[in-house]
Parts: structure tokens; sequence; C-alpha cells
């Protein structure tokens, strides 16, 4: 059987880009429909289309697009929702009945401003079809960058159509209702972008950051992306919570980032909604909030207590490991020196161990600011974040 042939025309897609758009930009070189590209041009006779080339196309049509125009195959399952799991989604598609275990894996399990209990606020209910993180729970308008709708060459990136994003990585301006960008487009009108500005901008630059180079540099440490993604719809649920049901530090902090946007709190919203469900207008000041309480906890003008708390907020100070001092001969000092360095070694792989050297750095303080400084300085010692309780979790409760 001789191999596959290569379309003549193939250009690569740009590094964002939806699998549709890219399709879509196939096919108008062909001048031809997309269905009618992918079931005559690519050997498969019973190919069903899907409805959505976007969420998790079939395997043999993506291997038959791979021969067709050298494409890798993990490139375009990358182009999909699909090939998003597990770093943006746990699971695609959700089941009804895994909705509510999802919804506190991801979101609730993943705290940021507050130390709070998965599950303690709302219940999910089925009937809303919550789909999963960042899909809208209504059909909604795609969106598109006026400024590369203008170029017949560049195509929509995959992460517009999810509410995680509000502008362009390229042009860095805000995305618009994609029909009225293609009537400006098509009826010569000036185009005029909006640039989007000030916390909501550094948003998208840590979101952009994951998408593209799978980790992000916060300010308190550089993070996976899989863990911005939580971080990120965790601190959206928290700006979204009401103050009654949080302490009277969570009430403070949450009065003062609502208070810094310039939104009335919880941006006039009565009845809990998961973000997802949120119309357009109150999520955005839902993403104004997370951007706020991002750069106040940053500024040092909010102290964070949640489980991810350390990744917002710069370390109180540099640790600078001194070196070693070589002495002739073995003494105290040096003895003492290797027990600690064997206790470092234990606690980087071992969360019980870390736990009972932060208990033992900490058993002094009286400050929550002198416990996160000893928290940070195990921190600079290579033990994962998540073997340090939180001054809450290790029941310290007489901080001030």
């Amino acid at each position: 059987m001789s191999a596959a042939r290569r379309w003549p025309l193939h250009p690569q897609p740009a590094p964002l880009e939806a699998l549709s758009s890219w399709l879509n930009r196939l096919a108008h070189l062909y001048e031809m429909p997309v269905t009618d590209l992918l079931k005559h041009n690519l050997g498969l006779v019973d190919l069903a289309v899907p409805a959505d080339l976007d969420v998790d196309p079939p395997l043999s049509m993506l291997t038959a697009l791979v021969e067709r125009t050298g494409v890798p195959l993990v490139r375009l399952r990358s182009m999909t929702l699909g090939g998003w799991v597990p770093w943006l989604f746990d699971m695609l598609p959700v089941p009804l009945q895994d909705a509510q275990a999802v919804f506190d894996t991801y979101v609730r399990d993943n705290s940021v401003l507050f130390a709070r209990s998965v599950g303690t606020h709302h219940v999910l209910r089925y009937k809303q079809g919550w789909a999963g993180p960042w899909l809208l729970g209504y059909p909604a308008a795609l969106r598109a960058c006026p400024l590369c709708a203008a170029d017949p060459e560049r195509g929509t990136d995959l992460v517009w159509r999810l509410a995680l994003v509000s502008s362009c990585a390229e042009h860095r301006c805000r995305l618009r209702d994609a029909s009225e960008v293609r009537a400006t487009v098509v009826l010569g009108r000036d185009i005029h972008p909006e640039p989007l500005e000030g916390p909501r901008a550094a948003l998208d630059r840590y979101t952009y950051q994951a998408l593209t180079a799978g980790r992000v540099a916060l300010p308190g440490r550089t993070v996976h992306a899989g863990v911005w993604f939580r971080l990120l719809r965790a601190l959206l649920d928290e700006v979204s919570l009401a103050a009654s049901t949080q302490t009277a530090h969570g009430k403070d902090v949450l009065q003062q980032i609502w208070q810094e946007t310039g939104h009335p709190e919880r941006a006039g919203l009565n009845v809990w909604r998961p973000y997802e469900h949120l119309g357009d207008e109150v999520r955005e000041a839902m993403l104004d909030a997370a951007a706020t309480a991002l750069q106040l906890a940053a500024d040092g003008l909010i102290t964070a207590r949640g489980r991810l708390a350390s990744a917002l907020q710069a370390p109180l100070h540099d640790y600078v490991y001194d070196g070693d001092e070589p002495p002739p001969f073995r003494n105290a000092w040096q003895a003492a020196m290797a027990a600690w360095e064997e206790a470092l070694t234990q606690a980087r792989t071992d969360p019980v161990t870390a736990r009972q050297l932060l208990g033992m750095l900490t058993g002094g303080c009286r400050t929550l600011a002198a416990f996160e400084q000893e928290r940070s300085s195990l921190c600079g010692q290579g033990i994962p974040v998540g073997f340090l309780p939180s001054a809450r979790e290790l029941g310290r409760h007489d901080l001030i």
C-alpha cells in the first residue's frame, strides 16, 4: 500500500490556534467546506466529522491529518480541549453524576486567600449542568481579536472560546464578539482595539505563560501550568463568596479587594453560582477581583492564607546558604549540621518530616509574618510547599 500523499498546501498552525480555525484556513485554500476537506481527502470512508472539532476529535482523523500536513500528532492534540487534559481539565466531558466531585477537587481543594475545607459553602445543582472548569454553562458568542481578524492568514486561538482570558496574547487588546469583528472587517471600517491594562493584563500574561511555556513565574515562586489554572479558578471562587461565610480576616480581605476594583461586592451577586454560569458582566467583574487580589497579595497589602498562598507573595527574605566551614576535626556543630541536612533531605520527600520541621522552627513564632518567614526558608531549602501546612492547618490560631 503506497504512503498517503501530502497535501500540496498545508500552512502550519499558529502557536495557540484552535483546530477548527486551522482547518477552516486549509479548506479556504482549496475552496471547499471543511466537511468536504475531511470526508473526501483523508482516506477515511466512514469518518463522522464531529460537530465541534475543537473538543475531542477522533484519533483516526488526527492521524490522517498528520500524514497530509506533517504537523505532529501531539501538536494537533494541543489544538483541542481534549488535548489539555489533565493540565487545564481533570476530565472531558464531566459526567453529570461526577460534577460535584470534580468541582471540589479542581476548585475547593485549592484554596488561595482563605484556609477552608472542600465543599463547605455550596453544592452544585445537577440541573445546572456544570460541564467543567472554564466551560460556559450556556451557548456563548465566539470571541475574536480585532487586529488578528484583519489578517487573513491569522486564525483564532483555542483559549478564546473559554472563560479564561480576556485578551489576545499577540496584540494585548481585549477580545470582542466575533460576529461584530467580522462585520467591521468586511465593511472596511476602522478597527479600534481596546488595550487590556493593569492587573487584568498581568492576569492574562500569567495564563498565556502557562499555555505557551507550561510554567508561570508568580511573585512567590514558579508553578506548573496545571497549578496555575487551579489556583486561578479557586481564586475566582473565593472572591465570589459572601463575606458572611468568612472569618473577620476573610471579611476584611474581601471588602478590600472589591473596594479596590470599584465594583460592588460580589459584583452584586445575591445567589451563588459557579463562575462558568455567571453572566458576562458579572464574570468580568470576578476576573477584575481575582486580578486585584493577586496584585494586593504581591504588594503585601493583604495576607493570603490558603494552601497556595505562598505562590502569590514574595518571600520576606531570600535565603542564602552560608556554605560549609570545614574545621580540622568533627565537633558538635558539625554533628548538628549533619543531622539538620539529613532531616532536610528526608523532608523533601516525606510530608510528615516536613511538618515536624516546620513545627519545630515556628514553635517560638508569635506573628503570622514570622511564621511565613520560617515557612519560606524551608521552601528555599527545596521542601515542596504542599508538604508545609499553613499556620491554621498546624493549629497555630494564636498568631497575630
